[in-house]
């Protein structure tokens, strides 16, 4: 089964320092346990990171933006978080302590109760972070949706 790593989070960082840490995060990822896909929103900030550092380490990546501004409706921010979630076989949420918005947490709730290994990571205004790791087991079976 190949390793498709969902990377999702902030559009935006409060903490001078926040883009840069993502960025230094995403790109040990993406060197040290090498996914064979990487997928994401489409949206600005980690998304964007994503997107970047996965051409510079030749790693396919795949967007998929929403196609209307809203969260609900065939074409809203949930129906792209749903594929998202479907899509990956694991997921890592990067955000600022001060985010506004839960919808990559959604995202990775999701795949969690897929059964999907999700890592969660907190990036606060005086540049510390807060990660959760990688799970050292995946429940054996998916839980209801």
């Amino acid at each position: 089964m190949a390793d498709v790593l969902a990377i999702v989070g902030s559009v935006e960082f409060v903490c001078p320092a926040g883009e840069a840490i993502a960025r230094q995060l995403v790109v040990e990822e993406l060197t040290t346990r090498r996914p064979d896909k990487v997928v994401s929103g489409g949206a600005a900030g980690v998304d964007t990171i994503a997107d970047e550092e996965a051409a510079k380490v030749d790693v396919p990546f795949a967007a998929f933006p929403p196609k209307e501004r809203r969260w609900d409706g065939p074409n809203g921010f949930k129906a792209r978080n749903i594929v998202l979630s479907n899509a990956c076989t694991r997921a890592l949420r990067i955000v600022c302590a001060k985010s506004r918005t839960y919808g990559s947490g959604w995202t990775c709730d999701r795949a969690e109760r897929q059964g999907k290994p999700v890592r969660r990571i907190v990036i606060h205004p005086d540049g510390t972070w807060t990660d959760s790791g990688w799970p050292t087991t995946v429940p054996d079976q998916q839980l209801p949706l």
